[in-house]
């Protein structure tokens, strides 16, 4: 029997010996020593953990980093299961080793990943055929057993990439500022046409998904969680809101089919504040692909304005849809017209607002030190922004 491939999934197991058998091996070098190894991130437990690992090596040279920041997925419990059951690790490995040549994002620089297969991908196609065939009820009870059984895998994950050492990382609990918004959008333009309607990149892994996948898992977490997330936010959202969530889930078919319909272009499909770096250059660098997917580019450009921006921004979202747009087209995209763009805004606007009540059970992200979590903030400005 071969012998099982060693993948660290802990901070005391990314020893010297490790880094040398992996990044110094692709790098010529030996790693002599980890002089440090520090977390990074706490307070908002998403999907994973981030390590910045600090190295010295055996020889000098530009080539070899003085850190590297290691990923590895979060511990078995409710955010595990959320990123097993959208396969977000194996996305974004697939993101940076085998897409991030051709990326036509600033990203960070990849130095190695490693992962177990998946020991059950024929359930897959089968799976999938009877989320989309099922009543929302069974629909519903299905969804539950995987969660249940994704929060208990073991597979394991490591990604190893660059640390941007210099780089502004913005608060995305406090929210951005306008300039920050149109550096951002502007980068993001630029990634969609690189994209745009091109299938050797889109489509080139199954695992990357088209937004208007199983729509019905929407519909069945929205219909368990709504009177939960009623009692819990209907006084910072009001009623008025409440209800105009409910009509977006009468008409979520529609506006998904809207969404996954050409023009398309590759979507990062997590662009938050969280994720972009601002160097003193001015350049920026994007981080997390565990969500890359296929779909309508307006659906980045609203995830990225209304997790960003609070409502009050509501007078700057005009320039910023019009500086995208002309960046889109000034780029080489003639066939996504302004009256697509707005239109697709709106319909993700209320589909994000939707995903707040679809997603409130499976992620858990307080935030260290306060009474509130992360979810809390961006029900209140992602609900915000739909009248």
């Amino acid at each position: 029997m071969a012998k099982k491939r060693h993948i660290p999934q802990s901070a005391d197991e990314l020893t010297a010996e490790w880094f040398t058998s992996t990044v110094g091996f692709k790098l010529g070098a030996r790693v002599v020593e980890v002089s440090s190894i520090t977390t990074i991130g706490e307070g908002v437990g998403f999907l994973g953990a981030l390590f910045r690992c600090g190295l010295k090596w055996d020889r000098a040279g530009v080539e070899l980093p003085a850190s590297v920041i290691v990923k590895i997925p979060a511990l078995p419990g409710t955010n595990r299961s959320s990123g097993e059951t959208i396969q977000a690790y194996e996305r974004e490995i697939v993101a940076y080793r085998d897409l991030g040549p051709d990326m036509g994002l600033p990203m960070p620089r990849f130095f190695y990943a490693d992962f177990d297969k998946n020991p059950a991908k024929w359930l897959e196609r089968p799976f999938t055929f009877l989320l989309e065939k099922l009543p929302l009820a069974a629909v519903n009870w299905l969804l539950l057993r995987l969660i249940a059984l994704s929060g208990k895998v073991e597979r394991r994950y490591l990604l190893v990439m660059e640390d941007i050492d210099d780089a502004r990382p913005p608060a995305q609990v406090a929210g951005g500022s306008v300039d920050d918004a149109h550096a951002a959008l502007g980068v993001l333009a630029r990634f969609h046409a690189h994209h745009w309607m091109r299938s050797e990149t889109v489509e080139s892994d199954p695992i990357l998904w088209p937004l208007d996948r199983t729509p019905k898992v929407w519909q069945a977490s929205y219909a368990r969680n709504r009177d939960v997330f009623r009692e819990r936010f209907v006084d910072v959202i009001g009623e008025h809101r409440l209800a105009a969530l409910d009509a977006t889930h009468d008409q979520l078919i529609e506006l998904t089919n809207q969404l996954g319909s050409a023009p398309w272009t590759m979507l990062h499909g997590d662009y938050r504040l969280d994720n972009v770096l601002f160097r003193p250059s001015g350049d920026l660098v994007v981080l997390d692909f565990q969500g890359i997917t296929k779909g309508r580019p307006g659906w980045d450009v609203a995830y990225f304005i209304t997790t960003a921006l609070s409502p009050a921004h509501r007078a700057e979202e005009k320039n910023l849809l019009k500086a995208y747009h002309d960046a889109l087209t000034e780029s080489g995209v003639s066939d996504y017209s302004w009256d697509m763009l707005l239109s697709d805004v709106e319909a993700t606007k209320r589909m994000l607002a939707h995903r707040m009540v679809v997603t409130v059970d499976t992620l858990e992200t307080e935030i260290e030190g306060s009474n509130s979590s992360f979810v809390d903030i961006l029900v209140e400005r992602v609900v915000g922004w739909i009248d």
